[in-house]
């Protein structure tokens, strides 16, 4: 179920140059397309599918795993949610959310909100 919803979210195209870490060793990548929980990289040799992985942006380090390969690409999925914006401007950090507090309401005050 991870998967399909992250498939939907929408894609930004980027070109952000990033080092893949797999293990002990390293590979150049430069970053295509990115949404808030994964990215498209371009890179010479792409690791298996369901390999650990981390990208090094700019002293940032994001971690994830390849969910596909191809050729000469693969789709990552990322371990935490990211800002896009941030990506692009070189930022790369991951986004923290505060936990929303819980909200009791009675089917009466549900059925209200649902209409609007």
């Amino acid at each position: 179920m991870f998967i399909h919803r992250q498939r939907m979210l929408a894609r930004t195209v980027v070109a952000v140059n990033a080092t893949m870490r797999i293990g002990n060793r390293t590979a150049d990548v430069t970053l295509t397309n990115a949404s808030s929980r994964g990215v498209l990289a371009t890179v010479e040799a792409p690791p298996p599918r369901g390999t650990a992985i981390e990208l090094e942006i700019g002293g940032h380090v994001l971690k994830g795993q390849v969910r596909w390969r191809g050729a000469d690409r693969c789709g990552i999925a990322l371990r935490n949610e990211i800002s896009v914006a941030d990506l692009i401007e070189g930022k790369a950090v991951p986004i923290h959310y505060v936990a929303e507090r819980p909200v009791r309401r009675g089917p009466l005050e549900i059925f209200r909100a649902m209409l609007g």
